[in-house]
């Protein structure tokens, strides 16, 4: 692959206008909506009396428990609507939106309910002039509701303590999920318990249907955006694998075919859980980005082989069952608000602006390649690019070499930006790779000057 390093010239200003509306409305919107819900719970609480709910010893303790635990319960709520791969939710907040959001939302939760544990039990042994011990002991003896509320609250703790950064990068992604499902025997025991003792649904109609509705309304959006969609989508497409083609050392795509391909409204830079339905990889799913624009014959994904999981996809067989689910994400074209654009890819995090790159709306020089990895055997699509560079004028830039230096000595650092591409500035940036080399990216692209609602990242572990 060439190295390309002239630059056409900079379009007037008139041209530099967005070429296509942003998708995501912005994120205040379902703010507003979360915030407002907060506050009906709050005036609920306040509704059934506050602080001065519970009389005499430790009365102010027991009425922030029962706050704290109404919020931390909301607060758990929220992090299964998060994750139900509703587009509604993905169009607003985008995928990395919707991934912070969840994340601190989290620990939200965590330290809601672990408050609620803390200032209730203190609260109820002031009140019976029990200690800590002595009141617990009470509780798992007397309070067979509460008992589940004490099985919950562990539960939560411990899936909190596995999401932690450190922890989960010790943990296998199978393990980690496995975990995460006991979330959901913890939202029901919880939420027996406050059916059973809370102040809020055993003495109010209004407050028990409206915490019933919000149950039933978060059920609802899993049943049918995590389990009703996708076996109505694998039902209809019937995906296969069709063929494993070698890119580069250690990469390797894979190629699925099914039913009425047409139909599959996905979008280049948009991924899917794969699920290949072999006897010993039927229960793992795992995302990866198409690799290619969907062209209504073949799905596309390609896999960098990391051992583990990924080395075992390279055996996959022509004819194999596959179980997709989504396509989920918003790295799509449609992010884009301005006619020039640069992608900017970290080794294989090259799959989705490999497929961005055929449906990218463009002139010849509008839109920039920079592509870095290793070695130069690294490369890959290496004729797919070249043929792209021809046919469409894209401007590419194969940056190799494994020395990462500062933001001003590396290869991809401040001033090296400004020399492949000078109007950085005033295009829109699409990045894809390691998370920490977006991370670094973000920044650098900061101090050049890019806005950040013109910055499209994707963080990618495979």
């Amino acid at each position: 692959m060439a190295l390309t390093t002239m630059q056409p010239p900079r379009p007037p200003k008139d041209e530099r206008r967005p070429t296509a509306p942003r998708v995501a409305p912005p994120a205040r919107d379902v703010l507003a909506v979360v915030v407002a819900n907060a506050a009906i719970i709050v005036g609920l609480w306040f509704r059934h009396g506050g602080l001065g709910a519970s009389h005499g010893a430790g009365g102010a303790l027991t009425g922030v428990g029962q706050l704290s635990g109404l919020l931390g319960a909301y607060a758990v709520l929220l992090q299964l609507l998060l994750m139900a791969r509703i587009p509604l939710l993905e169009r607003h907040l985008g995928f990395d939106g919707l991934a912070r959001w969840h994340r601190w939302n989290g620990f939200a939760a965590v330290v809601l309910i672990a408050i609620h544990a803390v200032t209730i039990t203190l609260g109820y042994a002031a009140a019976g002039r029990l200690t800590v011990l002595g009141q617990l002991g009470d509780f798992i003896r007397h309070y067979p509701d509460v008992l589940m509320g004490i099985v919950a609250t562990v539960l939560l703790l411990a899936i909190g303590v596995t999401s932690v950064r450190a922890a989960r990068a010790r943990l296998k992604r199978e393990t980690w999920y496995f975990i995460h499902l006991y979330g959901y025997l913890a939202i029901a025991l919880g939420f027996a318990h406050q059916l059973a003792v809370g102040s809020d649904f055993t003495s109010d109609p209004l407050a028990r249907v409206w915490w019933v509705g919000m149950f039933v309304a978060v059920g609802g959006s899993i049943l049918v955006w995590r389990v009703a969609w996708p076996v109505w989508f694998n039902a209809r497409h019937r995906l296969r694998v069709a063929d494993v083609v070698d890119e580069a050392p250690g990469v390797f795509s894979v190629y699925v075919t099914g039913r009425d391909l047409e139909g599959v409204r996905a979008q280049a830079g948009q991924f899917f859980l794969w699920r290949f339905l072999t006897r010993d990889r039927w229960w793992q799913a795992h995302p990866f980005s198409l690799s290619a624009a969907p062209d209504g014959e073949a799905l596309r994904i390609t896999v960098k082989d990391l051992g583990d999981y990924t080395h075992t996809l390279r055996e996959l067989r022509p004819g194999g069952r596959v179980f997709a689910e989504g396509p989920y994400g918003t790295f799509t074209a449609g992010r884009r608000t301005r006619r020039r654009v640069v992608l900017i890819a970290g080794g294989i995090g090259i799959t989705p602006l490999r497929a961005l790159l055929e449906t990218l709306p463009g002139d010849r020089g509008d839109i920039t390649l920079l592509y870095r990895v290793q070695r130069p055997q690294d490369f890959v699509f290496r004729g797919e690019l070249e043929r792209l560079a021809s046919d469409r004028g894209i401007v590419i830039h194969p940056i190799a070499g494994t020395d990462v230096g500062d933001d001003e000595t590396d290869r991809l650092g401040v001033p090296a930006l400004r020399r492949l591409v000078p109007d950085v500035a005033e295009r829109d940036v699409y990045l894809c790779g390691p998370p920490g080399l977006v991370d670094v990216l973000h920044r650098r692209l900061r101090r050049l000057g890019v806005p950040r609602r013109q910055i499209h990242s994707e963080r990618f572990a495979y």
